[in-house]
């Protein structure tokens, strides 16, 4: 009798094995890439880029607009609320009479008011005026009057008024410096 090889199921000599890789590999070429499959791998990339940032940016943009416009909401409602608080305290009757005091000076009936004017403190004339105007002895309407129809002379460096249609302007001479 023959020796007989045991088969196992489902295993494949050595033998085969090595006949079965060497005809796969050689039918196969190894991986190559050109210049051409690189540069349109390179396009795909780009235009996946492309699509994917302009909704990125999109978003971002419109995620500050909502914080901004969140924020200037907040401001809004702060500044109902301190207009709020500012309307109360108008109406308040205690408010009113304490501004009245303050800024007119009025007094309650039964109180007496007085101004303590400081001896130290002197009146300089020379800040609001020259001391040299005179007070004018005519009624006040003739004084209204006269500066609304009388004009005023010109000093230097002001301008005169502008001339409107239908009137003529007046040129007065040149007086011309002699030479010398």
């Amino acid at each position: 009798m023959a020796k007989q090889k045991k088969t196992h199921k489902g295993i494949v000599p050595v033998s085969s094995r090595e006949r079965a890789s060497e005809s796969v590999s050689a039918t196969r070429a190894p991986f190559q890439l050109g210049a051409v499959g690189i540069g349109a791998i390179a396009l795909v990339i780009l235009l996946i880029l492309f699509v994917i940032a302009i909704p990125v940016r999109n978003y971002f943009q419109l995620r500050s607009d909502i914080a901004q416009t969140e924020a200037s909401i907040s401001a809004k409602e702060k500044q109902i609320d301190q207009l709020e608080s500012d309307l109360t305290r108008y109406q308040s009757e205690a408010y009113i009479r304490e501004q009245a005091r303050l800024r007119l000076g009025v007094i309650e009936p039964g109180e007496t008011a007085f101004r303590i004017v400081d001896p130290a403190l002197r009146t300089d004339t020379s800040v609001t005026s020259d001391g040299t105007e005179v007070e004018p002895l005519d009624p006040w309407y003739e004084n209204l009057w006269n500066s609304v129809t009388e004009p005023e002379a010109l000093g230097e460096g002001e301008l005169e008024p502008p001339v409107l249609e239908g009137e003529v302007p007046t040129i007065a001479p040149i007086e011309e410096e002699p030479v010398q």
